[in-house]
């Protein structure tokens, strides 16, 4: 073996070396996020659903109201069946995809090499592209079939490099297959290749470029115009992101040459308070500006993005810079082999610019990457098992066969079920991106609620809120509400325990007990509801826990719904501590009520003599107070105070 062969191979181990450790990181990370009910959203929920109801015969999907295919066309997501089918757990997805994620760095080391890059340079901008913060947030992202464009571009360029014909073929179909708007991508690829290599023959840039270009184009009208009408009557507005530019399409474009205003405010908007374009080009040092023709490709997806009204799209903290990711990165290493390539550039120079790449890396990465949630993951693991096994424990209860009304963090782990909604639905009371109202199913066998889960009681998200007018001027019910009509069609049965609310539907409704009047008289929270007694059984809480009840009597057609938090103040010194019991027997419609609430020991609370105090409040006006936006105005909820006396927490047995 020659010098130069046994360099190139120990370049190819290194990387490769960097890759596995992307990806064990990465899925890592994932995977703790998952087991700790950190995910936040329903892409991986839905992937795993459809798939699971398609190895059963069935297309539908409940999660999002739309069967596969419906949400994005994204066939790509078939390939998953198989493997699924063998191993039927979630993660299954995030696994493939983050292998796929890593192996751009040994595609990128050897397109590095065919554009002339010596060893050192080549492992160097490959490690880059590995380094770069969207890579890992991309990763990091649970699951969406988009993240798998970015291997699928570079495979394509790689494809072109080799003079591969059926493999640059092979690539841009699957890429065509991993979401819509890839064939705005390839498209874009072609048309700007058909210019720049016009002088080849044009049988050489039919074969290439030509075909692909028609076949992107039909592919684009076919998912425009015959699938997503088919399978998405109007469940998911994704036009609806773009209201601020045009009511449609063709009014859009109309408005991009008469009212340029608009377009201009909206990019300078999204460039201002987003950072998608920086976290792109600085950690390559906008060398990619060098290779402009790069940037007119990634121009469909990137001002996609830009001219959204939604902010997360103008970030890399989800898989939406997957597709430009590797074009920004091409465009960098080809601007480094053109540089390394003049004779005019000092030496010292042109060997010191990858590894100026791999430093602003490394700092972006630092200051803007997701080494540092990775680093808190890590160490968060073993500190957040009581949280997850409790968690866990409540899932248990609920039958595998069983429909289920779920917040956003737990979907994924009950997606295995023909029925499953996503409480957010119900809280926001409209579809998707839509102002349409949003019919919510009938009553489920199961309803899980998390009051701490701050992705789907979140005010920013828009999911939960006080009752507000849209701006056709239609008056959407408090969030509260929304769930007390949803829950009132049928009779519950509950456990709930710090945090968590576990409603199981019973076929009949329970005979209510009977008030008990406290010493110290009943309190009012309004009109409709009024707070008839509330005890706690112990005044120690132990490991054992403790049970505070509360017993109402709630009047017809019930306008406030309350939340109610603990507040433990220390009888010497220290902060006091805040637990959420959340909404208060939002399943309850009229009549006298009891519910139970059971608090566990754990270490948010210290040891130590409190002072305990109930705090009943309007949460939803609270939480959006400072929220700009129409809203119901309406006299804010008066803060309910009732004293539960001394509590003492025991110190945990070791």
């Amino acid at each position: 073996m020659t010098r130069t062969n046994r360099l190139a191979g120990s370049g190819r181990g290194l990387i490769w070396g960097l890759a596995l450790l992307f990806f064990a990181l990465c899925t890592w990370t994932s995977s703790a996020r998952w087991a700790n009910f950190e995910y936040r959203t329903f892409d991986l929920a839905y992937y795993v659903q459809a798939i699971w109801q398609l190895i059963h015969g069935r297309l539908d999907v409940s999660v999002e109201g739309v069967p596969l295919l419906g949400n994005h066309v994204e066939p790509i997501v078939l390939l998953f069946a198989p493997i699924f089918f063998l191993v039927r757990h979630p993660l299954v997805f995030v696994f493939v995809q983050n292998a796929a994620l890593a192996s751009m760095g040994p595609v990128a080391f050897n397109i590095g090499r065919r554009l002339g890059l010596d060893r050192a340079p080549a492992l160097l901008l490959a490690s880059a592209l590995l380094i770069a913060p969207a890579a890992g947030y991309i990763a990091l992202h649970e699951f969406h079939p988009e993240a798998l464009g970015a291997p699928l571009m570079l495979l394509i360029i790689q494809a072109r490099l080799r003079g591969s014909l059926w493999a640059h073929w092979a690539w841009m179909i699957a890429l065509l297959a991993c979401k819509e708007n890839m064939a705005l991508l390839l498209a874009a690829y072609c048309a700007v290749h058909l210019v720049i290599e016009r002088k080849r023959p044009m049988a050489e840039l039919r074969a290439w470029y030509l075909w692909p270009f028609v076949l992107a184009g039909l592919w684009l009208f076919l998912c425009t115009k015959v699938i997503t009408p088919a399978l998405n009557p109007g469940n998911i507005d994704y036009l609806a992101l773009y209201d601020r530019l045009g009511s449609s399409a063709g009014d859009i474009l109309r408005n991009a040459i008469t009212q340029p205003q608009r377009i201009i405010t909206a990019l300078s908007h999204s460039l201002t308070n987003g950072n998608l374009l920086w976290a792109l080009l600085l950690p390559f040092l906008a060398l990619p500006i060098l290779k402009p023709r790069w940037l007119i490709i990634a121009a469909p997806i990137l001002l996609q993005h830009l001219l959204s009204w939604r902010s997360s799209e103008w970030t890399i903290y989800f898989h939406y810079a997957a597709p430009l990711l590797p074009l920004f990165w091409i465009a960098l290493a080809q601007a480094v082999a053109e540089i390394d390539r003049s004779a005019r550039v000092p030496v010292l120079v042109r060997r010191s610019i990858p590894i100026a790449v791999i430093a602003g890396c490394i700092a972006t990465q630092i200051f803007l990457g997701p080494a540092g949630s990775i680093i808190a993951t890590t160490k968060s693991w073993i500190s957040g098992t009581p949280d997850r096994v409790r968690k866990a424990a409540f899932l248990r209860q609920i039958t595998p066969d069983a429909s289920v009304l779920a917040p956003l963090p737990y979907l994924s782990h009950l997606a295995m079920r023909e029925k499953l909604y996503s409480l957010h639905y119900v809280l926001k009371g409209l579809k998707t991106l839509s102002r349409s109202t949003y019919e919510p199913p009938p009553p489920t066998d199961f309803v899980l609620i998390d009051y701490d889960d701050s992705a789907t009681f979140d005010p920013d998200a828009g999911y939960y809120h006080p009752a507000m007018k849209t701006v056709d001027g239609r008056v959407i019910p408090s969030s509260e509400r929304l769930l007390h009509e949803f829950l009132k069609r049928a009779s519950w049965s509950a456990n709930s325990t710090d945090e968590l609310t576990l409603l199981r539907q019973t076929s009949s409704a329970p005979l209510p007990p009977a008030a008990s009047f406290s010493p110290d008289g009943s309190t009012e929270i309004d009109a409709h509801t009024t707070l008839i007694s509330i005890t706690k059984s112990s005044d120690t809480l132990s490991e054992e826990g403790l049970e505070v009840t509360l017993n109402w009597s709630f009047r017809a057609e019930r306008e406030t719904f309350p939340w109610m938090f603990l507040k433990l103040t220390p009888r010497d010194h220290g902060d006091a501590v805040i637990l959420s019991r959340g909404l208060c027997a939002p399943e309850a419609a009229s009549g006298p009520y009891e519910e139970k609430w059971r608090i566990t020991s754990s270490k948010r609370i210290p040891p130590g003599n409190y002072d305990a105090e109930a705090i009943f409040l309007d949460n939803s006006k609270l939480v959006w107070t400072k929220k700009p936006g129409p809203r119901i105005d309406s006299p804010p909820l008066r803060s309910v105070r009732v004293s539960l006396g001394q509590l003492t927490i025991e110190t945990a047995k070791k």
